[in-house]
Formats: C-alpha cells, structure tokens, sequence
C-alpha cells in the first residue's frame, strides 16, 4: 500500500481537537479520514504529527495515510479537498517513504500564540487571537520567555491524566521569541515536542507576566519547584496556531508567521 505525506490547515474554531474521539464526532482526524475513504472507496487512518485540542488552529499539521492503490498525489489532494468541510484543506500531498510516521518522525514543531491588546478586535481577527491588556508590557514576557528555552521537565505545565503514565515530560524547547506589531503581540515556540496543554499553559503564565500580576522570575520557580498552585489561568485555545512540523531530510507544509 502506497504511503502519502500530507499537509492541512484548519480552523479549530469548530472541531472538538485533531484526535477521533468516540464521543466527540466532529475532529480534524475524523473529516480526513471521512474524505479520503470517500475517494478510496475503503477506510482509511490517518496519524497526525501533532493531537491539538479543542479550538486550536493548524496553518502546518503535518500527516500520512496509506492508500489500497497509488494514485497522483495532486489529484488526491483535489480530490480530498472536495469532500472536506471548508474549514479544513489539504495544502500538499506527497509521495512519503514507506516508513514514513508523522508523528514519530518529526524533529521539532513550531506553535505560535497570539494575543490582541486592541481595544476592540475585529470580527475577522477574533477567531484566532486572545484579548490582553493593552498595557501589557512585551519586554516582561519577553525576559520570562527566555527562561522557557532550553531541557527542562515541563510536567508542571502538562495536563494531567493525558496520555501514557510512562512518557517522560522532559522537552527541549530550542526557542521561544516574542513578537510585538502594534497592537499584537505573539509568542513563537521552537521546540523537539511538547506536551498536551504544555503551550496554552506556558502562555497563560507569559501573559499574567506581561499585566504585572507575576514576576518574570514565576518561570523559573515553575520549573524548580512544580508548584501547580503558582500557575496562572490556560490561555484560550482559540489563540494558539501549529505553524510547522519539520522532519530530519525535509521540513514539509509552509512556515508559520507570528503575525
């Protein structure tokens, strides 16, 4: 069976997370996969190299998937396309090495978190940024920000009772950069993977520390110390984009821009 690499973009707004759930119809995986058995004329799984909640958006989700019979890579994409919900598409689909994985393959994963301090957010913008102070001061989260870099255990951030008991919680993020345009702000993630609720987590910190409410120090003693009590509330999942996933002989699907 000939194995394909994919590229999508979503709008989160409407999907209850990426993963097939069996009470939650409406997921990411499952429109794919929906579709692509429509044109196969069979079932088919899809992995995702990243499991996003409930609300977050994808401008660089990278998959794969096998098909019974090869066929052009363009025309599955088109034709995919078609049978999908128009807030999901396919932006690229290739021709993948038959051991191809998705998501073990990937080497390191870019999240972008966007915040408005606009007095009003447009309509147009509001699905897809989290409203801040507009006396919120970038050079703090910045400063925080910086403590997040490097190999740290992260289970101080992680949602709790997700995933395998075993999996360690030690992550190397290799970058974290804050973004200032105007009224927007933006937090960029460069890091070998994250944990389920890791970004949303860290971002909520970061914003409470640019409003003044935390010291820029909150950060290291999060990771000192694991106190859950010191964190502050998630920030909303509607702020926060996949941009890229990139992999060891090639980094597929577009990078993210911060905005």
């Amino acid at each position: 069976m000939p194995r394909y690499r994919g590229t999508v973009a979503y709008v989160g707004t409407g999907f209850h997370g990426w993963q097939v759930q069996a009470n939650a119809a409406r997921t990411v995986q499952a429109a794919i996969e929906e579709a692509l058995a429509g044109l196969s004329g069979a079932p088919v799984r899809v992995e995702g190299a990243s499991r996003t909640d409930a609300g977050v958006h994808a401008d660089g989700q990278v998959i794969h998937f096998d098909l019974h019979e090869a066929r052009d890579p363009v025309a599955v994409r088109d034709a995919t396309n078609r049978r999908l919900p128009s807030d999901v598409r396919l932006l690229e689909v290739l021709v993948a090495e038959p051991r191809f994985h998705a998501r073990f393959d990937a080497r390191l994963k870019e999240y972008a978190y966007r915040w408005s301090r606009a007095p009003v957010v447009p309509p147009r913008e509001a699905p897809f940024v989290a409203p801040i102070s507009p006396r919120a001061d970038a050079d703090r989260m910045r400063e925080a920000a910086g403590r997040l870099a490097g190999t740290h255990d992260f289970a101080v951030f992680a949602v709790r009772g997700r995933g395998r008991a075993e999996e360690s919680t030690v992550r190397t993020i290799h970058s974290v950069w804050i973004v200032e345009n105007e009224n927007r702000l933006a937090a960029v993630f460069r890091g070998d993977g994250f944990l389920r609720g890791m970004v949303r987590s860290m971002c909520g910190v970061l914003a409470d520390i640019a409003r003044g409410r935390f010291p820029p120090e909150r950060i290291a003693e999060l990771l000192e110390a694991g106190d859950r009590r010191r964190l502050a509330v998630k920030a909303p999942a509607k702020g926060l984009t996949l941009s890229r996933v990139e992999y060891a002989t090639s980094a597929p699907g577009p990078a993210g821009s911060p905005g």
